[in-house]
């Protein structure tokens, strides 16, 4: 983030991060930064007057995950205020059989696709139920950030945002992308008029 940190750029430009579990990270996310490494780079952010966002989206399910979950949904209410961050994505592994052959024929030491799976659509993801707990359990953890950052659910059914979010999924992509657009051009404004 030097750069950002030295040169100006348009107000409009998000910085958002990737955040699992600092075991995953370890063993799945070879040669990436770490989780405490990736949190302060975006208070740093923050601290410039920017927005920032967060992805948890590649979440993986594994043993304790969700209490995993829960800490670094505690850790960002605990450094960041709702008015810092735009957004908040919510996403789970899905894989075609083409991506997982050539998973396996890198031979990287990885246990990903030891995990349960579901097909669906020609695509290999969590069950169902599974990806409502892992949503659920972490938008929970960020209640008090609710009608304050804009979530969703990134490449998953419309059909698990009634029981993650407790309303219905945007009626097409375009009024996704329309109400996205002006819940992060308001926070811009608001920045805007504070400086």
């Amino acid at each position: 983030i030097r750069w950002l940190l030295d040169n100006p750029f348009p107000e409009n430009v998000l910085c958002t991060w990737s955040l699992n579990p600092q075991v995953i990270i370890d063993y799945e996310e070879h040669q990436t930064a770490g989780l405490e490494e990736r949190i302060r780079s975006a208070r740093k952010i923050a601290d410039q007057g920017r927005l920032v966002g967060f992805h948890f989206h590649p979440m993986i399910w594994y043993q304790d995950s969700r209490a995993a979950y829960r800490e670094i949904a505690r850790r960002l209410l605990d450094q960041f205020d709702p008015g810092e961050v735009a957004l908040v994505s919510m996403g789970s592994l899905t894989y075609t059989r083409d991506v997982m052959r050539t998973i396996r024929k890198r031979n990287f030491k990885s246990k990903i696709l030891q995990m349960p799976f579901a097909e669906v659509a020609g695509k290999y993801a969590y069950p169902e139920d599974t990806k409502i707990a892992m949503f659920e359990d972490l938008y929970t953890a960020l209640v008090p950030w609710h009608d304050k950052v804009f979530f969703y659910l990134c490449m998953e059914p419309a059909s698990l945002w009634e029981p993650v979010f407790g309303h219905a999924p945007y009626a097409d992509n375009k009024a996704f992308e329309t109400a996205m657009k002006q819940a992060y051009l308001e926070k811009i404004d608001r920045i805007r008029k504070a400086t």
